[in-house]
């Protein structure tokens, strides 16, 4: 390649002797605009070969990789530290949290155990009914006493008066 270039400045050189100034003008133009339309060919396939919208049509998976990548790292790169005052502030919240996770449960336990078992709950709900019996057949009895006469004959609508 190098021998082909070397002689292309030696034939140039002889040949510019004996061409006019007019030719080597057109020859100049000439080879300007071949070099003109190579680097506009260079510039189309370059734009071709990084133009990230072609890419993205023919590797959306890759694409999407290499997106979520970036931000990772610039995330990453951009972090921010957390001051003094914000890790003392985080580690009483954990301590807090874990505090009143542990006081729950073991109240939790509690309450569940001793204060609310099944039997506890059947004998509440038996005594509400029975109490609820005991007072209905309580009030039935009176109105009943209260319904009857001196000499023990019930007398009807008189609302207990005696006569």
């Amino acid at each position: 390649m190098a021998e082909g270039t070397n002689l292309a400045i030696q034939r140039s050189t002889q040949d510019s002797g004996e061409r006019s100034a007019d030719e080597i003008r057109r020859h100049i133009a000439a080879e300007r605009e071949t070099i003109s339309d190579t680097v506009d060919k260079l510039g189309g396939r370059l734009q071709q070969a990084f133009d990230w919208r072609e890419y993205v049509a023919e590797y959306p998976a890759v694409a999407l990789g290499l997106a979520a990548g970036t931000g990772i790292l610039l995330s990453a790169v951009f972090k921010r530290e957390p001051t003094p005052q914000e890790r003392i502030m985080q580690a009483v919240a954990d301590l807090t949290d874990d505090l009143t996770d542990r006081i729950s449960g073991v109240a939790g336990d509690v309450i569940q155990r001793t204060l609310i078992p099944k039997r506890t709950v059947k004998a509440a709900a038996i005594a509400m009914v029975g109490r609820a019996a005991f007072e209905f057949a309580k009030r039935k009895v009176s109105e009943a006493v209260a319904n009857q006469g001196t000499d023990g004959r019930n007398i009807p609508g008189r609302g207990g008066e005696v006569l």
